[in-house]
This record gives C-alpha cells, sequence and structure tokens, in this order.
C-alpha cells in the first residue's frame, strides 16, 4: 500500500444490513491508529451502531480511493464484538476478490 491510499475503518451489523453503521477515512501514513467508532460516526441517522447487539468491523486499503470494495483491495476484519469493545487489532491480511 502507498502512504496516501485511504483506508476506510467501518463497523457494519454482525446480522443484518450490510450498510456501514459507522466509517472513519484515513490514509495509510496515518496508521497504526487509535480510533473510536461511534454514533458519531453513523452513515445514517437510523442505523445508529449503538443499536445494534453486535458488529464487525473491517479495515479497507482502498486502491481506487473508492469506500466500495474493489478487486485488489486490502482487507481485514474482527469477529463479531459489541459496540464499544475496546483493544480491538484489526490485521489487513487478505485481498478482495
Amino acid at each position: 500500500a502507498a502512504p496516501d491510499d485511504l483506508v476506510f475503518v467501518l463497523a457494519r451489523a454482525a446480522q443484518g444490513p450490510k450498510m456501514p453503521l459507522a466509517v472513519l477515512k484515513k490514509q495509510v501514513k496515518d496508521f497504526p491508529l487509535q480510533f473510536s467508532l461511534d454514533d458519531s460516526l453513523a452513515m445514517q441517522p437510523q442505523l445508529k451502531l449503538s443499536g445494534f447487539d453486535q458488529v464487525v468491523v473491517i479495515a479497507r486499503v482502498s486502491k481506487s480511493g473508492s469506500p466500495m470494495a474493489q478487486a485488489g483491495d486490502l482487507q481485514g476484519m474482527t469477529d463479531a464484538v459489541k459496540p464499544g469493545s475496546k483493544g480491538l487489532n484489526v490485521v489487513i491480511d487478505s485481498v478482495v476478490p
């Protein structure tokens, strides 16, 4: 990944809508990074992170600059966790097919 590539860190419901609930946008050069995903980063006011019991956190290096996953992007994700969980490490270890 290049230092200026965009990285999207997002949370989506473990079960339910696949639309991201909260999104943080940074660049590769900003990592490693401590961050919080919460309702202030909600994509839609009616789909708040706090309204779900379990979420999956995904980090994606976007080669195209688009927040939508594209072939060739690099990504990693957590198992299902409760919103507000602390100390998560997201390892970017796969390529989007």
